[in-house]
Parts: C-alpha cells; structure tokens; sequence
C-alpha cells in the first residue's frame, strides 16, 4: 500500500450501515479489513482494522433511529484530525457550521465530534487521547 503523502489530513473513516454484517463481509472481502467491538463503548460499535491498525468505525443505527445524525442512507463519514475538539466545534459553529454530533469521549481513542459545514458537507474532527 502506498504511504499516504498526507499522512494525519484524516485519521478516521466511519461507515454508517443498516446491514453491519453485510458490511463487515464487504470490505473484509474487497479491501481486507477486518473488526473488533469497541469495549465500553454506550452504543453497538465496532472499529475497522487496517493490519492490526485501527482505521474507523462502523456504526449501525442506534436505538431504533432512522438513518444517523449524518445522513439517512449509510455513508462514510472522514474524520480531521485537530488540536482541540472543542475549539474546532465552537470556531465552525462561529462560521455557520452546524453540531450534528456534540463533542464526545470515546474509550481508548480521543475525543470526536461530527459537524456539517455551511454547504451542508458532513465530516468529523478527532483528538488523540491525552
């Protein structure tokens, strides 16, 4: 695989799907990637491993919900990473982005929050642990 020239522009990649398992078989199949649960995580979650190397997360709908925050067919959602989740939600809120999902902790990875910029494009920030 090629070294990405852009290495930590983005440092992760979600997939929202209906069909986890259909999912799972998909990539695994096509690209290789292979699964593990996310421990402690509040909600059904399961990280999207590169060589051992966690990459994303592939999220099914929660609590019954139609669709994500994000969008309301399955999509990928990339992540940036940056400095300080909390700035980055309040700078894009000041230039008329929007919270789609509030600045929240996640076990053993960081903290992460997913916005949607002025002309509606859905993405992620990440901030590694401390």
């Amino acid at each position: 695989m090629a070294k990405n020239t852009w290495e930590q522009a983005t440092v992760w990649h979600e997939l929202m799907s209906e069909q986890p398992e259909r999912a799972k078989k998909f990539y695994h199949d096509v690209v290789g990637l292979t699964v593990e649960p996310l421990e402690g995580s509040p909600f059904p979650y399961m990280v999207w491993m590169h060589d051992d190397v966690p990459i994303g997360g592939l999220v099914p709908p929660q609590n019954g919900q139609q669709g994500w925050p994000s969008g309301k067919t399955p999509h990928w959602v990339s992540s940036f990473v940056v400095e300080d989740v909390d700035q980055a939600v309040k700078t894009a809120q000041e230039l008329g982005g929007e919270v789609l999902v509030p600045p929240t902790d996640i076990p053993k990875f960081g903290r992460a929050a997913v916005l949607k910029d002025p002309e509606g494009a859905v993405f992620g920030i990440f901030q590694g642990p401390a």
